[in-house]
């Protein structure tokens, strides 16, 4: 339990509070005296814990996005070797269901933000996979900003290669991104 964060073990069924002077029970192994303790006595505390939390599941989310890895990852053994027997482990529901799509929109607010007012230049890139199955479709949007040449790539799926839905997808992810759009080029 994270709880254990907070206290250190002073015989089996006792716990000294890390924060104060206080001594607890905590008979038969329970913490839920420890955790009513750290609500009522240091709520601030577990407020910067759940911060701390967050951020530790951004960074295997960046993990697991930049290696492609599976969300699964975290339930392995070997991963959780990687850490001191107390730390807390998000599960991959919470990972993939709370945490990324948190971070895909503060992305999405970002770029956003950034393309508010450019004149942006899409170019669309495409590839088949699978004998022709099905077909993966990149949007990079091109962009020059006061100081720098920008490149961001905006990623998004297709279904079929023809120019109707390309055309499709594209005015979808700019209303997505609140882009508006005038001239089209083929």
């Amino acid at each position: 339990s994270p709880i254990w964060n907070h206290y250190d073990k002073e015989s089996s069924d006792k716990a000294k509070c890390k924060h104060c002077p206080a001594s607890l029970c905590t008979k038969k192994g329970t913490t839920s005296n420890l955790w009513r303790h750290m609500e009522t006595k240091h709520p601030e505390e577990l407020a910067t814990s759940k911060a701390d939390f967050d951020l530790f599941c951004e960074k295997i989310v960046r993990l697991i996005a930049a290696d492609n890895a599976a969300f699964r990852i975290v339930e392995r053994q070997e991963f959780r070797d990687l850490f001191p027997p107390h730390t807390r482990m998000p599960t991959r529901y919470h990972l993939s269901k709370v945490i990324m799509p948190s971070m895909i929109e503060t992305l999405r607010a970002t770029i956003s933000q950034r393309l508010t007012g450019k004149r942006v230049t899409l170019c669309v890139d495409q590839w088949t996979c699978k004998g022709g199955r099905f077909t993966l479709s990149c949007f990079t949007a091109h962009y020059i900003n006061d100081k720098e040449l920008a490149l961001k790539s905006l990623p998004i799926p297709a279904t079929s290669v023809s120019a109707e839905r390309v055309f499709s997808a594209a005015g979808e992810r700019l209303i997505g991104y609140h882009i508006s759009y005038v001239t089209v080029m083929y």
